[in-house]
């Protein structure tokens, strides 16, 4: 039940976090100025006529990536019990979920943050900008980096919201073991279960991209 509950709260705090990202972000006007540079005003008008219409897509699309994600995760995470380690013997596949959830604030965050960020400090941005932007991470330095569009997504998993993840993570296992798997150990094994999961997830990115490129 409680797992529900925190899911629910992420949903609606997602949901809020669109919100004002359609609104005062990614407004309709930075969307036509974008567009505008490419391809017809017909062409355009359409599209933003169908972004009126199925503007609920993408609230409806939230709670699945959501619960999809931190399902992905807390399966990652529960490999580790194949590692028979001390003081993990009794730990469910719920209480993995219930990290994951509870680590997913880190990213939520990183939305604020984002949020704050273009309304109030970099006000002067464009829609490629919003694009490929995520808060404190390597992306944000492609001025000096020679950046192929397939490392674009790799650039932004580095960052500082992800290493606060990863510690989260860290701490839970820790906290599950009854403080029997020590903190690094418990860096280890989430380095072990949920990044070698994430550097597969990242690696078909970057072999899709680069199959649309060429």
């Amino acid at each position: 039940m409680k797992n529900f509950v925190i899911f629910i709260v992420l949903v609606l705090i997602y949901f809020i976090l669109t919100y004002l990202d359609k609104e005062f972000i990614s407004t309709n006007s930075k969307m036509i100025d974008f567009l505008s540079k490419d391809y017809p005003s017909q062409v355009v008008q359409n599209y933003m006529n169908s972004q009126k219409k199925w503007w609920w897509v993408s609230y409806a699309v939230t709670p699945v990536l959501i619960g999809v994600k931190v399902l992905l995760v807390a399966f990652c995470l529960n490999f580790i019990k194949l590692l028979d380690m001390e003081g993990l013997e009794k730990v469910k596949f719920s209480d993995f979920v219930f990290l994951a959830l509870i680590a997913e604030f880190v990213f939520v965050l990183a939305g604020v943050y984002k949020f704050v960020n273009f309304y109030f400090v970099d006000t002067d941005y464009t829609l490629e900008t919003l694009q490929t932007y995520y808060p404190i991470s390597l992306i944000n330095l492609r001025e000096h980096i020679s950046m192929e569009k397939w490392l674009a997504y790799p650039l932004q998993l580095v960052n500082l919201f992800e290493l606060f993840y990863w510690g989260i993570l860290a701490y839970g296992i820790y906290e599950l073991s009854d403080q029997k798997v020590k903190p690094v150990k418990s860096f280890g094994l989430v380095a072990m279960t949920y990044g070698v999961g994430l550097l597969f997830w990242t690696g078909v990115v970057c072999f899709l991209i680069l199959s649309v490129q060429y």
